[in-house]
């Protein structure tokens, strides 16, 4: 499909811009970008992201032509926060208000934040369109020139803030590039409603307060980090935890667009318990895909620790991301297989307890163990995560009227089991690049290998069925 094409570029791309730009900037300025960088996430979650998840639920291409009032009030919604937000920045920095970082920094940040919180938006009004091609040319060119202006920023001046506003420029040239195409009719305050904007609050607010907490957790942790140890222990801190959230939240975004899609489409034509069966379906394949990613990338840390990252992050960087990796299997199988069920039945504010549940664990573990060593943000990072999922599966799988196959779920334990078992013989064995190559390989077909033989989601079926169809076309 050509929604998959985007979603593989910008997963290959941002692991290569993460990567680049610590390189240039180096830990501590590295460490001051990852601050920024934060807040980028926290104003596009706390402020923009409501409406982006709005789109996702009640824009749809039937109510594009039966409710046009839907994208009216949308895109009334989104200019005004927007417009609002650089109001209240510009007041901000006249007024000379001490954030305890550069001014221009922050007007960085929050810019970018705004332009993040327009893409991500009109990125759901493509989806919802499905107007494939439009989605990916705009999340390719977006994250072509983040890599053209972020990194030669880094390169130019290693300055945190020409790298943030390279982000920022991007964005805003993808969003000129696909305008016409997703424009529905000029904006018009009149044809909003504002029962329908208090109704998309209803919705998507209370889910939205659990994605900030999400967001407030790293840059509390940096924060805490960069205060106590240093900006170059942030730093290190910051790669790790900013590859793992980008990387792995590209997977459970992707899974989440694919999945979803079926899953609103037979909401709304066989019926809600025909959709609920489809999420429980859904989480066998969110499992099978998340759960060798992790248990893979931890597998090969030493090899791409050595190949790949910087060599001032070296050791500190495979130290972090270790601790981390849990945290961030949590978050992707939350996002792509448990959170549709709260979406599909309107109960997003389970997600918000949860997270806050989650910061309470991250700040009880903080402050209990402040005095064991900088590794314990990593620690206290990955049981809030962890938490979370814990939380959210319990009143999700309750909710649903049946379980996952448990039959699957254990072929796939199974097939991580295989393939842990393959590829930790070959670490530390060969050069980096050749043991890299060797152990995703041989951890591949091992893995697979499982997965086709217990007929996981009924893959083999699947497969052989498509064949004696192809077969019988041609003959």
């Amino acid at each position: 499909m050509t929604v998959l094409l985007p979603f593989v570029v910008n997963a290959g791309l941002n692991f290569v811009l993460g990567l680049m730009i610590a390189f240039f900037l180096g830990p501590a300025e590295f460490g001051r970008y990852a601050i920024g960088a934060a807040i980028v996430v926290l104003v596009n979650t706390a402020m923009l992201d409501w409406i982006k998840l709005s789109a996702v639920r009640f824009y749809s291409l039937k109510t594009r032509e039966t409710q046009p009032e839907i994208r009216a009030t949308l895109d009334c919604l989104i200019a005004g926060i927007s417009i609002s937000l650089c109001a209240l920045l510009l007041a901000a920095v006249a007024a000379g208000i001490d954030f305890r970082m550069p001014a221009m920094m922050l007007a960085a940040s929050v810019l970018a934040g705004i332009g993040a919180g327009l893409f991500d938006y009109h990125g759901a009004i493509a989806r919802a369109r499905f107007l494939d091609a439009a989605y990916a040319r705009l999340v390719i060119v977006k994250n072509l020139l983040a890599l053209i202006l972020m990194v030669g920023g880094a390169w130019l001046t290693r300055d945190p803030t020409v790298v943030l506003l390279g982000g920022l420029l991007s964005a805003a040239v993808a969003l000129v590039s696909v305008r016409k195409t997703l424009a529905d009719a000029p904006l018009s305050f009149s044809a909003a409603r504002r029962d329908l904007a208090w109704t998309f609050a209803k919705y998507a607010l209370p889910l939205v307060a659990g994605n900030a907490i999400y967001s407030l957790i790293p840059l509390l942790n940096r924060s805490l980090l960069a205060g106590a140890h240093g900006f170059a222990e942030a730093g290190y801190f910051s790669l790790a935890s900013d590859m793992g959230l980008r990387l792995f939240g590209t997977l459970g975004a992707t899974l989440e667009i694919v999945l979803l899609r079926a899953v609103i489409r037979l909401d709304e034509t066989r019926g809600r318990r025909a959709a609920q069966k489809r999420i429980a379906a859904n989480i066998v394949i969110v499992l099978a895909v998340a759960l060798p990613a992790v248990v893979g990338f931890w597998l090969v840390l030493p090899a791409f620790d050595r190949m790949l990252v910087p060599p001032s992050f070296q050791g500190r960087f495979s130290a972090y991301m270790a601790l981390l990796l849990p945290g961030f299997a949590a978050i992707t199988i939350f996002q792509a297989a448990l959170y549709p069920a709260f979406m599909i039945e309107k109960r997003t504010l389970v997600t918000t307890l949860a997270a806050v549940i989650g910061l309470c664990v991250n700040l009880a573990i903080v402050a209990a163990f402040a005095t064991s060593g900088p590794m314990v943000y990593g620690v206290a990072q990955t049981a809030a995560f962890l938490a979370v999922l814990a939380i959210t599966a319990v009143m999700a799988l309750r909710s649903l009227p049946v379980l996952p196959p448990l039959r699957d779920c254990g072929a796939i334990l199974l097939a991580v089991a295989a393939m842990a078992a393959t590829i930790w013989p070959l670490r530390d064995r060969f050069d980096p690049a050749l043991e890299l190559v060797l152990q995703v390989v041989a951890g591949a077909v091992a893995y697979g290998a499982v997965v086709v033989i217990c007929d996981v989601a009924r893959c083999r079926t699947l497969a052989l069925l498509w064949w004696a169809g192809r077969r019988g076309r041609r003959g």
